[in-house]
């Protein structure tokens, strides 16, 4: 028995230092070319700069409402009313991260990946608009399926 706990962790180690989960988005994506494309909204990305755990898709939400799942480098970006707000990311464990939001605001959001005991797990932390903005850079914008 101890044989297929060490296989099944060999296997999941293998998938979690290789692959390649895409980042897919659930809601609307808005326009880059603007900094918020509704004045009343605020504009928030959450990114996952990172290649670590790239076979595992991390799931995004905001209140309960899923946003969509993040891979490897990758990136979602969406608009929401101005207010309290908890960003959730859901791997092996749930992350989660209280936010207030103004209109017209940009906010960006890491989501780290960690090894975990099957699968990776994650963390959120804020990050200042030039450090988002270098980030985001960096990472693919999501496929956009509704």
């Amino acid at each position: 028995m101890k044989n297929i706990y060490k296989l099944g962790l060999c296997f999941t180690l293998v998938g979690f230092l290789s692959g390649c989960a895409s980042t897919k988005q659930f809601v609307a994506f808005p326009d880059q070319t603007k900094r918020v494309e509704d004045p009343n909204k605020a504009r928030i990305y959450v990114v996952r700069p990172t290649s670590l755990g790239g076979a595992i898709s991390m799931d995004v939400r905001d209140g309960g409402k899923i946003i969509g799942t993040t891979g490897a480098n990758g990136y979602l970006c969406w608009e929401r009313n101005p207010g309290e707000m908890e960003i959730t990311g859901k791997a092996e464990n749930t992350a989660k991260l209280p936010l207030t939001v103004e209109k017209g605001g940009v906010y960006y959001i890491q989501q780290h990946v960690r090894m975990g005991f099957l699968m990776a797990r994650n963390k959120l932390s804020v990050l200042s608009e030039a450090e988002g903005k270098e980030k985001v850079k960096k990472c693919k914008p999501p496929t956009v399926t509704k």
